[in-house]
């Protein structure tokens, strides 16, 4: 299934043409011909799962099951965990379960109003093979097939429709915000629009264009009939910290339209959140909002312009001082945050030019840590030196290198590397103890034997049975040592490489002084 190829159905002289599927929603629609059922939207469930579908089938005894069949390899298919609302062609409304749907007429209406309702919403449409009577080929030409199945392979199709989302706004502090929110259309609306301003808080809104308005606490619903332009401005009045949400629908010419929009608003996402002292300070959203993608806010008597192109809004106060570009941008004098895709390019005014203190306090968290970690170094090889009777070699793939040495007394391995260390089982006189496990993730060289003894374990090669190295990509790892500390290493791994590190002779208790040579190995093998 295609989900970027738009199936386009045609029925009573409607097309509906949807496209850009997500798994991400939660709802979804299954129109299934001459299947009566009764569900509710999950909005009016709350986190409550729908467990069943109720439904009521007059012909084939098996069409409920090849719908919940359907239904099931839909979810799977698209790794949806919540159930799916089914709207047929029979009794059901979303809200309003007697209503029985009799035309496309109902069956559009009903789907819009699951947009009101602010759901998400999947269509999908199947096409049951049984008696003839229950054909609904949407698209496809109905063939005659032996038995009662679906053609998921053909059928199961989806369609999406997709909201165009104005930008979020967390509105400024105080009793009420007075603004202007502006729209443009993509398309030009020929027959009727009809825009939701959803609102997480009552307040109250009006379309200067005039229209038909249902004006309740939380949504704001703007009936338009034969629209004279595709601008639109609001004048809307909510308290402090509101989020509001605006979609639109349009249909032109007998297409539903709702995709308005979005390329624009899921790229750039713009939040504006002024931050006011005691005297209000007015946020204002001017005329040409959106016009060649600008935004013009003004704030203390200044004007501020900000262009949004490839991903990137950049800003620019009336007085303009030194450029500044970095990723977000907060200043709390002017109450503005600016996000961008990529970064955001902030003019900032002159005598209040903040590029020397930025870089003054990113030069002190340099120095700062750049002793950290000196001083790091210095006490961990105070407190852990480095048995002298450790000899570490490196051998690489025949590819690369040879015999080539690792330092003296420091095991330095650029790599991520889980350790696992074991002592000797054959030697009564050592308890046998089992593999403690931590990983190597640092810059800086490595002693080998202060990793040990960091974790708690004296290193002697008498003691130990074999030290074994090898890739993880988990997180830190330590097993029966809760107090053992880490010691980093950088990444830079042979990728499905083995690494082992081993003692090269076997240990003879007759030599407890001799000293034990360990051998690093690279193996193009992954490890089992």
């Amino acid at each position: 299934m295609n989900a970027s190829d738009p199936l386009h159905v045609v029925q009573d002289g409607l097309t509906w043409s949807m496209e850009n599927f997500s798994a991400d929603d939660e709802v979804a629609v299954i129109a299934f011909k001459d299947v009566p059922l009764v569900v509710r939207p999950l909005s009016k469930i709350g986190d409550a799962p729908i467990n069943a579908f109720k439904f009521d089938y007059s012909g084939e005894s098996n069409a409920g099951e090849a719908l919940l069949t359907a239904i099931n390899m839909f979810k799977l298919d698209y790794g949806i965990e919540r159930n799916i609302i089914v709207i047929s062609n029979g009794e059901i409304a979303l809200n309003d379960p007697a209503a029985t749907l009799k035309s496309w007429e109902d069956f559009n209406a009903c789907l819009q109003q699951a947009k009101w309702l602010g759901i998400p919403v999947y269509v999908v449409k199947l096409r049951y093979f049984g008696a003839p009577q229950n054909y609904h080929s949407f698209a496809h030409d109905a063939k005659e097939m032996p038995g009662d199945y679906l053609d998921l392979m053909t059928t199961l199709r989806t369609l999406m429709f997709d909201t165009f989302r104005a930008p979020h706004m967390e509105l400024p502090t105080g009793n009420v915000t007075h603004g202007k929110i502006f729209c443009e259309l993509p398309i030009f609306p020929t027959k009727r629009l009809q825009f939701s301003l959803l609102s997480s808080n009552p307040g109250s809104a009006e379309l200067k264009s005039g229209s038909d308005a249902v004006d309740e606490d939380f949504v704001k619903i703007f009936k338009l009939n034969a629209p004279s332009a595709n601008t639109f401005e609001f004048d809307v009045n909510y308290p402090q910290g509101t989020g509001l949400t605006l979609d639109a629908v349009a249909e032109v010419e007998g297409t539903l339209q709702t995709n308005l929009r979005t390329s624009v608003i899921a790229k750039n996402i713009l939040e504006i959140t002024p931050v006011y002292d005691d005297v209000s300070r007015e946020m204002i959203f001017d005329d040409d909002f959106f016009d060649d993608k600008t935004l013009r806010v003004k704030v203390d008597g200044k004007i501020i312009r900000s262009t949004i192109s490839d991903g990137v809004i950049r800003v620019e106060l009336a007085d303009v001082g030194d450029n500044v570009s970095l990723e977000k941008i907060f200043f709390e004098d002017l109450g503005i945050i600016f996000v961008g895709e990529d970064s955001a390019q902030i003019a900032v005014p002159s005598g209040r030019n903040y590029l020397p203190w930025i870089l003054a306090v990113a030069g002190v968290a340099v120095i700062l840590t750049l002793s950290y970690l000196l001083i790091r170094k210095r006490t961990l090889r105070q407190k852990f030196p480095a048995k002298k009777n450790i000899t570490l070699k490196q051998l690489v793939p025949p590819a690369l290198t040879a015999d080539k040495p690792i330092r003296d007394k420091n095991f330095f391995y650029r790599g991520e590397l889980i350790v696992s260390v074991m002592k000797n089982p054959n030697k009564d006189y050592i308890e046998p103890r089992t593999f403690n496990l931590f990983r190597l993730s640092s810059a800086e060289p490595i002693d080998l034997t202060a990793v040990l003894q960091i974790c708690g374990i004296d290193f002697d090669a008498k003691d130990f049975q074999g030290i074994v190295f090898s890739p993880s990509a988990n997180g830190v790892y330590v097993e029966n040592n809760s107090d053992c500390s880490l010691v980093n290493v950088n990444k830079n791994i042979v990728k499905g490489a083995y690494t082992e590190l081993y003692h090269e002779d076997s240990i003879d208790a007759a030599t407890p002084d001799r000293s034990a040579e360990l051998i690093v190995t690279y193996r193009n093998s992954k490890p089992t």
